[in-house]
């Protein structure tokens, strides 16, 4: 739990304890029309969970697109940090042709930005999905990329 969770529900519980408690016993419309402002406060403020995550992508000819981040995180999980570590230490980059097996790895990117971004994934400077990580194993497999 973080931070804001923990005081978002500890107000939670001292406005319950202190005014829906003082609402049922008090004949006073004020304490009455209080509790119940602060009730309606509490139903509308929005989770952090529920709040979608918004993220610019540029695409071609200087275009912009935002799209779901959680969704994105959804179709393609992370695979562990030890099963990552194990497959970039089992690459040998001197003898493998990085740019071929980028443009295998990464059909729609440019050259470049294909070896770019399997140059940071064996790195570690980006996490390895699942798919990418299914992907280099059949490579390794087929004997595309060497291995130490």
């Amino acid at each position: 739990m973080n931070k804001d969770t923990i005081i978002h529900e500890e107000i939670k519980r001292y406005i319950n304890e202190s005014f829906v408690n003082e609402k049922k016993s008090a004949k006073n419309d004020g304490n009455k029309e209080i509790s119940d402002l602060i009730n309606n406060f509490l139903k509308r403020t929005p989770s952090k969970k529920n709040k979608k995550k918004k993220k610019l992508r540029r695409t071609k000819n200087g275009g912009r697109m935002y799209y779901d981040y959680n969704d994105y995180e959804r179709k393609n999980p992370k695979i562990s940090l030890g099963d990552a570590n194990s497959i970039r230490n089992s690459i040998d980059t001197e003898r493998t042709n990085i740019a071929a097996v980028a443009r295998d790895l990464f059909p729609d990117h440019t050259d470049e930005g294909a070896q770019s971004q399997f140059r940071k994934i064996i790195n570690g400077e980006r996490p390895m999905t699942k798919k990418i990580a299914s992907k280099i194993e059949k490579l390794i497999s087929r004997g595309k990329i060497a291995v130490k």
